[in-house]
């Protein structure tokens, strides 16, 4: 199994290469590898809004808050 941090490096070098479809791409693989990883919906979130999906965006950062308030609480 890959790390989801290979996509989520790999996800920040499209990023900053002006490529934010495959950045998304790479976001959604971190997402499916762990689905309780909020860094991938933070990625999800920018890539959506470089894309200028801003609805989606919103709630990609709205699912990751949720995510990062669960693990802080237990």
């Amino acid at each position: 199994m890959v790390s989801p941090t290979v996509y989520a490096r790999r996800c920040l070098c499209y990023l900053m290469s002006d490529l934010p479809q495959e950045a998304l791409g790479d976001a959604m693989q971190a997402q499916v590898v762990f689905p309780e990883w909020p860094t991938a919906f933070y990625l999800q979130a920018a890539g959506l809004f470089v894309l200028g999906i801003e609805n989606d965006a919103q709630e990609a950062l709205k699912e990751a808050t949720k995510l990062e308030a669960k693990r802080n609480k237990n």
